[in-house]
């Protein structure tokens, strides 16, 4: 990744939580098995310096030469109850008991979730923890995840800090 650091990097991802709307761009992935994901945004993490008057500068596109320019993608996912689910940012198959994989856009990298709405029960690496309305967590390229609803709906917002 580049010389920001990932403290940096969390901090714009939570603001970019808390200041979304639904945007133009928005789209919506195919439902599968209960799994309902809606792409917020997904593409470089650039900030952009105004030169002048209302003239954003020129800048650098992600994958261009010689840049090392974190790519961001942010979804809304919702799960409906009695589901369970793989959650983590490996390309290997879901993890044991879990039919289905969320729908991320990318693999590896760093993987912050919030559970906007619902009950929650995540297993990240063995560990069975319950997750508070509200809560943030963060996970690994190389943690096992499994979330697991039971008798409600879950609303989840994921940002995923992609591998390069």
């Amino acid at each position: 990744m580049s010389s920001v650091p990932l403290r940096v990097l969390i901090a714009i991802a939570i603001a970019i939580l808390s200041l979304s709307r639904e945007p133009v761009w928005a789209q919506a992935a195919a439902n599968t098995a209960g799994i309902f994901a809606r792409d917020r945004y997904s593409g470089p993490l650039i900030a952009q310096r105004v030169v002048g008057r209302n003239r954003p500068a020129a800048a650098p596109q992600a994958g261009g030469a010689g840049l090392d320019v974190p790519v961001l993608h942010y979804q809304e996912i919702s799960l409906r109850p009695g589901t369970r689910v793989a959650g983590s940012t490996t390309a290997a198959s879901p993890a044991a008991g879990a039919g289905f994989s969320l729908p991320l856009k990318a693999t590896g990298g760093f993987l912050i979730y919030e559970l906007r709405a619902g009950k929650l029960t995540t297993i990240i690496n063995g560990n069975r923890r319950e997750r508070g309305l509200g809560e943030f967590w963060i996970v690994g390229p190389t943690d096992t995840v499994t979330l697991e609803t039971e008798d409600d709906s879950v609303v989840l917002r994921t940002i995923q800090l992609a591998d390069q």
